[in-house]
């Protein structure tokens, strides 16, 4: 058994969701699910991290790192000066541009958009739950990791495109009621609990989807870096395998 934590991100705590399951015999369990909140919700997460028994995977949508490009050319610029390289590669990672193009869903530019404090926030907590659980939660880059506590980046819309359903118009609290249930009955088979937080926060909806993109990386459906050694400076974005398209 493996307990997947889905944590989806935001710069508010308050908006900060999380879905904690057990994936066991290839069946995965909701336990709980809520947003951190503050401190305290850190404190019962890092909780969860700390058991000595059960083996985690966290799987996070936020970027966990930068394009190696902007690190490089903004350690040596001046203001006012050139910048010595193209917008695309400044702000867009090798995964982002990855999964465009397999996936055919263009994720937020993490050098240019909001979703920059989201990633920040990611960051901080998961060294806050370092901190607090005394494990040293390092990302996992294969299916049987051997940390007992470790991490991936995922992103609930390439995750549902690969599944052939589509990711809009379902975040909406009211609104987007019917997109969720619609997304639910197509997951049905892999999270039948889905159903259950479809009147939740939809940052809990969300966290939930990134916990069956983690048991799709359990299960050694998710894609690996095309660039394992630029996939460990900028991050990856574990998704599995699109579905065929028919006609």
């Amino acid at each position: 058994m493996v307990r997947i934590i889905g944590l989806d991100a935001a710069a508010d705590l308050g908006n900060f969701g999380w879905a904690a399951c057990r994936y066991e015999a290839g069946v995965l369990f909701l336990d709980d699910s809520g947003v951190l909140v503050d401190d305290a919700g850190l404190d019962a997460m890092a909780g969860r991290c700390a058991d000595e028994v059960v083996r985690t995977l966290i799987a996070i949508d936020a970027p966990l790192g930068w394009p190696a490009p902007m690190v490089r050319v903004l350690g040596q610029h001046r203001a006012g000066g050139p910048l010595a390289a193209g917008p695309n590669d400044m702000f867009r990672r090798q995964t982002d541009k990855w999964v465009k193009r397999v996936i055919g869903k263009q994720a937020l530019d993490v050098g240019a958009d909001k979703i920059a404090r989201a990633a920040w926030q990611a960051l901080n907590v998961l060294n806050q739950l370092r901190a607090h659980s005394g494990q040293p939660i390092p990302l996992a880059w294969q299916a049987d990791f051997a940390p007992r506590v470790a991490a991936i980046e995922v992103y609930p819309a390439a995750t549902l495109l690969a599944s052939g359903l589509p990711p809009t118009n379902y975040k909406k609290p009211e609104e987007g009621r019917a997109a969720r249930r619609a997304l639910c009955l197509g997951l049905a088979d892999r999270a039948p609990w889905l159903l259950d937080l479809i009147d939740a926060q939809v940052d809990i909806f969300d966290a939930g989807l990134c916990a069956i993109a983690g048991a799709d990386f359990l299960d050694g459906l998710a894609c690996p870096p095309e660039d394992p050694a630029l996939a460990e400076c900028e991050g990856w974005i574990w998704v599995r395998a699109p579905l065929p398209r028919i006609g």
